[in-house]
């Protein structure tokens, strides 16, 4: 996500395959641009890059809370362990590149 914006914010976030944060971002009116996404087979769950503008971006951030919610309500109970390996993934591969 190498284009630079002044008026958005780049994000990147954990969905289900079912994109349950869609329906919270329009609930919200959260104004965004999707940049792409990735998935690992066999996963139910997918990295979601995006720019949000930046009237946007404390709904988009509290939408993003419930998303987490909403998640234990529908029954994807390992949603929070997932973000974590993926927070601790990035994390690892930030201070790998940063060694070199």
């Amino acid at each position: 996500m190498s284009d630079f914006s002044l008026f958005a914010v780049p994000y990147a976030y954990v969905d289900h395959s079912s994109y349950l944060a869609d329906q919270l971002f329009v609930q919200n009116k959260i104004t965004m641009k999707f940049k792409g996404e990735m998935v690992k087979d066999g996963s139910s769950y997918c990295i979601v890059f995006c720019k949000v503008l930046k009237r946007d971006v404390a709904r988009f951030e509290e939408a993003l809370e419930r998303l987490k919610d909403k998640m234990l309500l529908l029954g994807h109970k390992d949603y929070p362990d997932a973000c974590g390996k993926i927070a601790k993934m990035i994390e690892e591969g930030t201070k790998a590149r940063m060694r070199k």
